[in-house]
């Protein structure tokens, strides 16, 4: 879909897109690997000497922090990336419809293009501003999770990995 999506774009709006995609990604693997940081976290608050935790929860919250401001500025990406290609796709689909000729317009094709140009395209654009960063974090901060995880216990991470279509399912 997002493929099709950047095909029907354009070279102008790929780049912003894909831009976006990497970086909602580069957010997921910090997420991942905050999540990661609780082993050894736990590991010290629960052992024998609690204050070896300090330096872990040090990283853990600049992990969190990191990933706090890596959310919001992918998801001002997303933002600004769908409001720019629903821009971007009005403007086209005007150009394309001024080409036809005037027999083409008839009531049916003119609601057709109404409920295209109003709701069809938001719902497309919406894609890039609200559907993509879960979608990407959905699949990859799991990966990363199980990435590091198998780092630590290659036991456990081949467990997670097993059990990883059961749980999608």
């Amino acid at each position: 879909m997002i493929r099709m999506l950047l095909r029907v774009l354009g070279d102008e709006y790929a780049r912003a897109m894909r831009r976006t995609v990497i970086l909602m990604t580069i957010t997921a693997v910090v997420e991942g690997l905050s999540y990661a940081l609780l082993v050894p976290v736990l590991r010290a608050l629960l052992g024998g000497t609690p204050a070896d935790a300090v330096p872990w929860l040090v990283a853990f919250g600049t992990a969190v922090a990191l990933y706090a401001v890596l959310r919001y500025i992918s998801d001002l990406s997303g933002m600004r990336v769908g409001t720019t290609m629903l821009r971007g796709m009005y403007h086209r689909l005007g150009r394309h419809l001024a080409r036809l000729p005037l027999g083409w317009y008839n009531a049916g094709r003119i609601g057709e293009v109404s409920a295209l140009a109003g709701r069809g395209l938001l719902q497309a654009m919406g894609v890039a501003a609200h559907l993509l960063a879960p979608f990407i974090s959905a699949l990859v901060t799991p990966l990363t999770i199980v990435a590091v995880m198998t780092a630590f216990d290659w036991r456990t991470g081949l467990a997670a990995l097993l059990a990883a279509p059961v749980v999608a399912a």
